[in-house]
């Protein structure tokens, strides 16, 4: 996961470089802009961690203060000019200051990833949820949580899924898959498919894959209305990356 999180700061650096320079095509080895996705790209990313982990041996975390800081100092010396340059990503064309959202995410993320490995009762940082459900709620514009997207067989008809969360939550609490897409909507007055009742920590962990879909259900985290097929075709949909 550390390698994961090296490779990712590497990869972000020179995406925001690259565009300030006005370069916005995709690097060697890498699909246009808004063409990949989690079904295309997991298995690539986790063969570079492991070559990197491998490669790297007791120099981990040294390889992974110096890439961090890389991208910090790049981020937070971005000029207001600068800040809405287009730049790569695999998900499509991101603003260079959107990169520090990004960023944020995976750190928050992938820290619950390694913390709960160890930890049964790991929880997100309350204090990150401001963030988190910003970044979901731009993040299908920037490809964020279309990664977090496995797309199956295309379904006749769109399929809404409503959040109601006890807590702070997102901008708009419908989810959407659309065929092979995912859209966030505000509630409508069509009536959802299928309506989720959880807390805030539930919803992050669930739309990123953490947390499988019968697990929160049987351990009380969440409540589910509606049609529960399309319910369980939600754990199937969403399984991050």
């Amino acid at each position: 996961m550390i390698a994961h999180l090296i490779g990712v700061a590497e990869f972000y650096a020179g995406s925001v470089s690259r565009g300030l320079t006005g370069e916005s095509t995709p690097p060697a080895g890498r699909l246009p802009a808004g063409r990949s996705n989690a079904a295309s790209s997991a298995e690539g990313i986790a063969q570079r961690s492991i070559a990197a982990r491998n490669r790297l041996g007791d120099q981990l975390l040294p390889a992974y203060d110096a890439a961090d800081g890389q991208l910090n100092r790049l981020l937070a010396g971005l000029r207001p000019g600068e800040r809405e340059t287009p730049c790569y990503h695999p998900g499509g064309l991101v603003a260079a200051q959107n990169f520090m959202d990004l960023r944020l995410k995976e750190l928050i993320l992938h820290e619950w990833d390694i913390r709960s490995a160890f930890e049964p009762t790991a929880h997100l940082s309350a204090a990150s949820f401001p963030a988190v459900l910003e970044n979901v709620s731009e993040s299908i514009a920037s490809g964020s949580l279309r990664w977090a997207f496995w797309s199956g067989p295309t379904l006749p008809f769109p399929v809404r899924f409503r959040f109601v969360i006890a807590g702070p939550g997102p901008r708009d609490p419908d989810l959407v898959v659309d065929g092979e897409t995912v859209r966030m909507e505000d509630a409508s007055e069509s009536p959802p498919h299928v309506t989720f009742r959880c807390g805030t920590e539930t919803y992050l962990l669930l739309v990123y894959g953490r947390l499988p879909l019968d697990a929160a259900v049987t351990s009380g985290r969440l409540a589910v209305e509606g049609d529960r097929e399309m319910a369980r075709r939600f754990g199937q949909w969403f399984r991050g990356i």
